[in-house]
């Protein structure tokens, strides 16, 4: 402004512009649910007895049938959500595909024990894990965090990480 200030307005009143001016609503981004396959039932059987026939016909001990799970965990989630025309069916949000991630992989074997958690970042090289130096990466590793580079342009874990 001519004097040095700031224009500032309130939430209240950007909401209300927003609402009665440009006749926009907040509205949730919309994106279709997974689905299961139609033979998921039998995938699931198949496989269930393709395990057990392969545990009883090799002998194979408890510490070594491994459950293993990814998830993906996001640094800073988006809300999802933006202001567009009201009764819009579809909504786009810019930066909603864009993912700066890694994959945590926990493991337990069927004998009880949980075995080190593993953190995988994208990148070629070991620069591309959390420093030493970061906080509280002591304490990671002493809770028996192992830190990977996937070794690809992905921080999917890989038959190299596992």
């Amino acid at each position: 402004m001519s004097d040095g200030s700031n224009f500032r307005c309130s939430e209240s009143f950007t909401r209300s512009y927003l609402r009665n001016t440009l006749g926009w609503s907040e509205r949730r981004s919309t994106k279709a649910a997974q689905k299961l396959p139609a033979n998921h039932e039998k995938i699931l059987e198949e496989a269930f007895f393709h395990l057990a026939h392969t545990i009883r016909d090799y002998a194979v001990p408890a510490p070594l049938i491994v459950n293993t799970d990814q998830t993906q965990i996001v640094y800073q989630q988006g809300t999802g959500s933006t202001w567009t025309q009201r009764g819009s069916k579809q909504v786009a949000v810019v930066g909603q595909e864009e993912k700066r991630a890694f994959t945590l992989v926990p493991s337990i074997s069927a004998g009880g024990k949980l075995l080190p958690m593993q953190a995988v970042f994208q990148g070629k090289t070991a620069a591309s894990c959390p420093s030493p130096e970061s906080p509280r990466y002591d304490e990671a590793v002493a809770l028996g965090y192992v830190m990977l580079h996937s070794g690809t342009a992905t921080y999917w874990s890989n038959h190299d990480t596992m």
